[in-house]
């Protein structure tokens, strides 16, 4: 249910608004959301566990593969382009897609994948285990995700089809991060978890502006995301608690 609601805000945030809507007193290019985010412990997607920064994490980072925004019912190519699957040997490889770039400008690479994979498995927060149930430790998963050129080998353990671990794949904590923007902000070996609470460094087709725990989110359009700028140029999410007040602020404009 929360991937299926954060991929619906992911469409709706790269629909043009309609005539008539609600936000007529905003200009045409900006949606503002009135919405209760003062559950936000941490934005950084090796850490973010609640439900409003799972929604700020969809529509910030890529995955692998991930919920088709538009039919949130299909699990389509992201930041891989294509993948094939061996159910015997456990493995899944993936052909990274060359068109898609971090906000700072930096390609995506098959190294962003494996550093991303094995970064949420080392830090070991929160939603750790989504992806350790794969059978990745700190002391095995850089040999359980490996890279060659623009491929990336997934390898498994367990009882798990291939469907099963492609789903795993499509989750949050499996957001692929810049290593080269996250690594050099790195504080006391933190891998850069601290800046990543109050910065995003995704490739998709938003990113942070501004964040002001529990008051607001602001968020800017990518227009080199690879499949199409967004439709709204920002996103303003500020913290509204109250649903009545929420209402208010929606019929009065």
């Amino acid at each position: 249910m929360k991937l299926f609601k954060a991929a619906l805000l992911a469409a709706a945030l790269t629909m043009p608004m309609g005539a008539g809507a609600a936000f007529a007193d905003t200009p045409a290019n900006m949606l503002v959301v009135a919405q209760n985010i003062d559950d936000i412990v941490a934005i950084d997607p090796a850490q973010a566990y609640e439900f409003t920064s799972g929604e700020l994490v969809t529509n910030t980072y890529d995955r692998l593969v991930q919920y088709d925004a538009e039919d949130p019912t299909v699990l389509s190519a992201g930041l891989a382009s294509e993948w094939t699957a061996d159910d015997e040997a456990k493995t899944i490889t993936f052909t990274m897609r060359d068109d898609a770039t971090f906000s700072s400008g930096n390609p995506v690479r098959a190294e962003d994948v494996a550093f991303s994979l094995g970064r949420v498995i080392k830090l070991n927060l929160t939603p750790a285990f989504i992806l350790a149930q794969l059978g990745w430790t700190p002391e095995n998963v850089d040999d359980m995700v490996s890279v060659d050129g623009d491929t990336v080998t997934i390898k498994y353990d367990g009882d798990f089809s291939s469907a099963f671990v492609l789903n795993v794949l499509a989750s949050r904590p499996a957001s692929i991060v810049d290593e080269k923007e996250v690594m050099a902000h790195e504080t006391d070996g933190d891998m850069g978890n601290a800046w990543l609470n109050s910065n995003t460094a995704g490739s998709g087709p938003f990113s942070l502006a501004d964040y002001r725990p529990a008051e607001l989110i602001r968020l800017t359009a990518n227009p080199d995301y690879f499949k199409g700028a967004p439709a709204m140029e920002s996103v303003i999410i500020r913290h509204v608690a109250e649903s009545a007040t929420q209402q208010l602020l929606l019929t009065s404009g």
